[in-house]
């Protein structure tokens, strides 16, 4: 009886749930491969060595930069995957991933270029954001945190994690705390100020985990497992299940509402995070999502490995 119970509930939740497509597109000059949005300025980065600005109220392109195209081993002619990139405040950092796999750390402002860090020093850099105008925070592939003073050029710290693989990280809203997680079923909480790791969630998540978020006293998180869970604390929290690896996982502004890619058609369930039913499926991606970003209450912007960025409105 407490299974039939159980079904009935499952069932009844996908039967409401309303299908969205997405109300507005933007294509970007290359495959995308990151991007983000801060205010009305949006900044994505492609596999090609490409960085689009665009002007979302002015609804259109304002800058554009363009690597440099070196040869690879076939003498071809090629550009850069751009990794990572970040903006504030008129600064664009991005991390660039070179040919033997190393990467190098480049600033953009003023319509210039400036190399910050490059392959000489032996970094596997896989993302990079804003603590402040002048600090960053950078995690590399082998799970190493870096506390980056961009006026010096020098770190402030590195911090050692673990020797599982880098996956994802995310601020708290103030930036005063990082929450990081890797190919194993933990994520820890990070003093940023300090590299003092203040709590470890590691109660629901079995396997690798890919992706988390945190917004308004919440924290995500979705991997191999296909679980996605909703930490409260530590040890409270919920779960569901997706059909498929859990790549990413976004949360709006205040924790209400919950997305996550639920099957392998890059289907993407919305949820509400108090009673995890599912409100609405976003119907669209054809190729495997690569990042979820809310940007108000009822607004996202999609990615995949295609070349378009996927606006979508919850009605």
């Amino acid at each position: 009886m407490k299974l039939l119970i159980i079904f009935m509930l499952i069932i009844t939740s996908t039967i409401f749930a309303k299908d969205i497509t997405p109300y507005k597109y933007i294509q970007a000059s290359e495959a995308v491969s990151d991007f983000v949005k801060v205010d009305d300025t949006l900044i994505v980065a492609t596999e090609e060595g490409i960085i689009d600005i665009y002007d979302l109220k002015k609804d259109k392109l304002i800058d554009r930069v363009v690597l440099e195209k070196h040869k690879n081993i076939l003498g071809n002619d090629i550009r850069s995957l751009i990794v990572s990139v970040d903006y504030l405040d008129g600064k664009l950092i991005f991390i660039v991933r070179l040919l033997s796999t190393l990467r190098e750390l480049y600033i953009y402002e003023n319509k210039k270029i400036k190399k910050i860090l490059d392959e000489s020093k032996n970094l596997a850099l896989q993302k990079i954001k804003f603590v402040d105008a002048d600090t960053i925070m950078m995690a590399t592939m082998d799970n190493e945190l870096i506390l980056f003073d961009l006026k010096t050029n020098k770190a402030i710290y590195r911090k050692q994690l673990n020797l599982a693989s880098f996956s994802d990280f995310s601020f708290s809203e103030d930036h005063k705390y990082l929450f990081t997680s890797d190919e194993t079923p933990q994520i820890s909480k990070i003093e940023i100020k300090t590299a003092k790791t203040v709590e470890v969630y590691n109660k629901a998540n079995k396997r690798d985990i890919f992706s988390i978020d945190y917004k308004n006293g919440l924290l995500i998180s979705g991997g191999k497992d296909k679980r996605v869970i909703l930490y409260k604390t530590p040890k409270i929290y919920k779960m569901t299940k997706g059909k498929f690896f859990i790549y990413s996982v976004a949360l709006n502004p205040d924790a209400t509402k919950a997305a996550f890619v639920k099957n392998e058609n890059s289907e993407i369930s919305v949820i509400d995070t108090t009673t995890l039913e599912e409100k609405y499926v976003l119907k669209g991606h054809k190729q495997t999502l690569l990042k979820i970003d809310f940007h108000s209450s009822n607004e996202l912007i999609t990615a995949d490995e295609a070349n378009k960025l996927m606006f979508w409105r919850l009605k």
